[in-house]
């Protein structure tokens, strides 16, 4: 939308521009020499500028001896091309500012943003790419140039402009409904503006590419100085992925620079020194003290992180949970009495605890409300969170901290808080987990190697009265609380046995019920032997099946009525290859040999036959179906075996389960999808595309053959006239008839006829000399002149395939002669033997 937008709307594009005081820095910027009496008079034209620009220049970020006070003096010392980075920053900041006065759009936190990643890139860059360093620069100061644009001149346009105070951090999912609302993400229209600003190609193509950190090794140098400064820029100033980025991306620059740990940290050094002074020359405040993580350096970060990767490993609920925090705290600020509430996994309540002076730690019971927590201390409380996620609070009590002890606390909470957001999501899968163990309706245990106990659900629990100390005990001990001795002795046998895989036992058993009455049931037992040597254990009361036969019974139809309702066809094939079951009935291949039924999409399929019922896993293959009236059919068949393989069995001793899927409605649509990727959707020719590798096969195939090939390229006179007076229906309908001209004019299989964009259309002629190429490119001109004469003629050129030349060179040359033939004043053509032909 926004592209379209873009190309035809001249007075939004008009909107979405530089100033002329900022393109023509940026021209002089990109030069390999920029001229200064050029610069110098820009900027003269705009002396608040040239102001701030040398406030910048005598910034302690340069350290002169003394102050400059003329630019002539700035560009002497620090470099003419130095100055134009400087006042290129300016620039733009100032058309953000004051270039669109309706806009109430906070640009501060994107600035503090684009400002980072700048410097950033010109410091990578002088690593990986040391000529392009300062290409780098206007690269991350142009990046975003789209989303900040369109937020003040056309913001309807964003997803969701009104729900983001920082539009130059990528949101999860962005990109993608950008794509979706504008047909290209922000990266690629910020390129397509650039473009258009007359800004070098290679800028245009690493600005495409800001976000591409997870292929950062397929990136040419530039590009990958962009997107390191870019992803810098977001984790430094604490808008991504948490403190635990911050220090993943300070390793990632060591891996990718080359640099030790005392160099990274010399690095974020330069880059803060000069981000502080191109904010402080613009006014701009560095925002919230507490969010930025440059404030901090990368080796108390570190340590911090390893901190918290404690909380990764914790278990034992909350309590663990904050044993952990407590011991991080004394050992770091030897407080020794706290309160501390933590959100409870998979709820919006918390749980309360308080460490004692003398070391123990208390459990206030129950789960509270944000606002109702029965706090021990009154003292304020420091926040824990994590992703705008508010996850506890943590009161100190008598402790003598100091300001930067109090700031390090602070940051330790946030590593903190993101180790528990990751324990918090791991314990809610394990508790989920245990909850569904516990509901299945069947007792299950599971043993280690030797039978031990590892876990066992509530029912299997219930069944042999286990208490929790069960653990780690061998179930052959377990057993005798519920069956004979024979069955206990007969399991022992089994466990000790490693050649049996599995075992199975039923027995009466007598116990008491939930009420304490006495009860007895009959108990099958079953145990399978693990690939890793365990075991797992199921327990079944059978007393309760009379009971469920006739439920089982109505899920015996339900199954067969879902079965028969899915979209996919549903077989079972019996071991001699016969169709038993099949879940489309009208289809009539049951009793059937599958065999015959099906054959192979291609010849070349390797193992169709019998052995492919009988293989292990699931096997793929695309089939045809030859159905009833001898239409074919094309499916995808999946197989699986049904049920174990007995020791000793024959082949093909096992049912086979077949699941198709009917592939009709894929292919008509892959073929509608071939035919727009090759055709022009409103006149039926080849497209842009298409023409360009027509064209190369073409000019191969000729070299090759030896025989004659022409081009005729052409495009339509008064056209434009045409959709301003008729309508672009109108237009489109000449589109429609020249397309249907040509398809008729051409040989069928030998010519080409494609529309190469607007109204610009070309013919790629085989196997012709060049009187025959004359001739069609004369009876084009003449049938359109026919035929549309009182709409539009034809600008046409045409050539013949010469000895040096490509694909290009032949294109180019009969665009030129096209375009000879609309400068003599349309309605002729020019060829490669002379003048225009009127």
């Amino acid at each position: 939308m926004a592209g379209n937008l873009l190309l035809n709307s001249p007075h939004l594009l008009q909107r979405l521009s530089l100033s002329p005081v900022m393109l023509r820095l940026m021209q002089e910027a990109l030069k390999p020499e920029p001229d200064f009496g050029v610069m110098g008079e820009t900027l003269r034209l705009d002396p608040a500028l040239a102001t701030t620009v040398l406030n910048l220049v005598n910034s302690a970020f340069y350290g002169l001896p003394q102050k400059v006070t003329d630019l002539s003096r700035a560009a002497l010392v620090l470099g003419s091309r130095e100055i134009l980075k400087v006042a290129v920053s300016m620039t733009l900041h100032k058309d953000l500012e004051s270039g669109f006065p309706e806009c109430h759009y906070d640009f501060y936190p994107d600035w503090r943003l684009v400002t980072w990643s700048s410097i950033a890139a010109e410091l990578l860059a002088q690593k990986l790419c040391p000529a392009q360093a300062d290409q780098a620069y206007l690269c991350c100061l142009l990046k975003d140039v789209s989303l900040l644009f369109l937020r003040c001149a056309a913001s309807e346009y964003l997803p969701e402009p009104e729900q983001r105070d920082r539009l130059t951090v990528l949101e999860r999912g962005q990109l993608d409904r950008e794509a979706e609302a504008w047909g290209m993400n922000h990266a690629a229209l910020s390129q397509m503006l650039l473009v258009r600003w007359g800004i070098p190609a290679e800028i245009c193509e690493s600005v495409r590419f800001h976000h591409a950190v997870d292929s950062l090794a397929d990136l040419p140098p530039l590009a990958q100085a962009v997107a390191l400064a870019t992803q810098w820029s977001e984790v430094e100033l604490g808008h991504v992925s948490g403190p635990f980025g911050v220090v993943q991306f300070e390793g990632l620059l060591r891996t990718v620079l080359g640099l030790s740990e005392r160099e990274v940290e010399e690095f974020r050094k330069r880059c803060l020194e000069r981000f502080r002074s191109m904010l402080g020359s613009l006014g701009i405040a560095e925002g919230e003290e507490n969010r930025a993580y440059y404030r901090h350096s990368v080796k108390i970060m570190q340590g911090f992180c390893f901190l918290s990767m404690d909380l990764l490993t914790v278990e034992g609920g909350l309590s663990s949970v904050a044993r952990v925090l407590g011991k991080h705290i004394k050992l770091n600020w030897d407080v020794k009495s706290w309160d501390v509430a933590l959100r409870a996994p998979q709820s919006q309540g918390y749980r309360l605890y308080h460490l004692t002076p003398s070391g123990s730690l208390e459990r206030t019971d129950g789960l509270f409300r944000p606002g109702a927590i029965p706090w021990r201390l009154r003292t304020s409380g420091l926040e824990i969170s994590c992703s705008g996620t508010r996850l506890g609070e943590l009161r100190l009590g008598e402790a003598t901290l100091t300001r930067e002890d109090m700031t390090n606390l602070s940051l330790y909470l946030r590593f903190f808080a993101q180790g528990f957001e990751h324990y918090s999501a791991r314990q809610a899968v394990l508790e989920e987990k245990a909850l569904a163990f516990d509901a299945i309706p069947v007792g299950v245990a599971r043993l280690d190697a030797q039978g031990r106990v590892v876990e066992a659900n509530g029912r299997l629990s219930r069944f042999l009265s286990l208490c929790p100390s069960a653990k780690g005990r061998p179930l052959v001990e377990l057993l005798p609380s519920r069956l004979p001795a024979e069955t206990c002795s007969a399991f022992a046998a089994f466990v000790t046995d490693v050649d049996r895989e599995r075992y199975a036992a039923i027995d009466y058993f007598l116990g008491v019920d939930q009420d304490g009455a006495a009860r007895d049931g009959v108990l099958y037992l079953s145990a399978h032997r693990q690939p890793d040597g365990g075991f797992l254990v199921l327990f079944e009361d059978l007393r309760e099946l009379s009971e469920l036969e006739v439920q089982t019974l109505r899920r015996k139809s339900f199954l067969e009525r879902l079965v028969s309702s899915m979209h996919e066809l549903v077989l079972t094939v019996s071991p001699s290859g016969v169709v038993e079951y099949c879940s489309q009935m009208e289809l009539g291949l049951a009793g059937r040999d599958f065999l015959e039924v099906f054959s192979p999409a291609v010849s070349h399929v390797d193992g169709w036959g019998p052995e492919l019922l009988e293989a292990e896993g699931h096997a793929h293959v695309e089939v045809l179906l030859h159905a009833q009236g001898g239409a074919e059919l094309p499916y995808e068949l999946s197989f699986a075996p049904l049920g174990g393989k007995p020791e000793g069995a024959a082949p093909r001793s096992r049912e086979c389960l077949v699941v198709g899927r009917d592939l009709t409605q894929i292919r008509r649509l892959e073929a509608k999808l071939k035919a727009r990727a090759l055709l022009d959707g409103l006149t039926g020719l080849y497209n842009h595309y298409q023409f360009h590798a027509t064209l190369e096969r073409e000019v191969a195939r000729s070299r090759r053959t030896g025989r004659g090939l022409g081009l005729v390229f052409f495009d339509l006179d008064r056209f434009k006239e045409v959709n301003d007076s008729k309508g672009h229906a109108a237009g489109d309908e000449v589109l429609k008839s020249v397309a249907g001209l040509l398809l008729r004019l051409v040989r069928q299989g030998m010519d080409h006829p494609c529309r190469y964009g607007g109204d610009e259309f070309a013919v790629i002629v085989t196997e012709v000399d060049r009187e025959r190429l004359a001739a069609i490119a004369r009876r084009i001109r003449e049938d359109v002149r026919v035929q549309l004469r009182d709409l539009v003629s034809v600008s046409l050129g045409f050539s013949y395939l010469r000895d040096d030349d490509s694909a290009k060179s032949l294109l180019k040359r009969v665009d030129n002669w096209a375009y000879a033939a609309k400068a003599a004043g349309g309605d002729a053509m020019v060829g490669d033997d002379g003048p225009v032909l009127r």
